[in-house]
C-alpha cells in the first residue's frame, strides 16, 4: 500500500472543509484532483538514471568506508572464505 500525504495551504483546507460541510461531492473531488495533479506527476516521472543512483550511494559509501577502516586501524583481522559463507553464516540453522 502506498501511504501519500499532502500538505495543504490553509485556503485549500478551508476550501475542503466547505465542500465536505455542504455535501458538494463534484466539487469537493474536482478541488482534490486540482490539488493532487502535481503529486500525480511527479509519481509519473521516470525514476532517475541507476547510474545516477549508483554514484550518490558511492558518493556517500566510500567516505564512510574510509573513516572506518582509519578508526580500526591496520591489525584488523580479515573474515576467512567460511564466515562469509552461507554455511558459515547459517551454521546454526540447518
Amino acid at each position: 500500500m502506498i501511504r501519500i500525504t499532502l500538505n495543504l495551504s490553509p485556503e485549500v483546507e478551508a476550501k475542503c472543509r466547505e465542500r465536505i460541510a455542504s455535501g458538494d461531492a463534484i466539487a469537493l473531488e474536482q478541488l482534490l484532483a486540482e490539488v493532487f495533479a502535481p503529486t500525480v506527476q511527479a509519481l509519473l516521472q521516470p525514476s532517475p538514471n541507476p547510474i545516477q543512483q549508483e554514484d550518490e550511494f558511492e558518493a556517500i559509501a566510500n567516505p564512510l568506508a574510509d573513516e572506518l577502516t582509519d578508526s580500526l586501524g591496520p591489525d584488523v583481522p580479515t573474515l576467512s572464505d567460511y564466515a562469509v559463507s552461507r554455511a558459515g553464516i547459517y551454521h546454526e540453522h540447518p
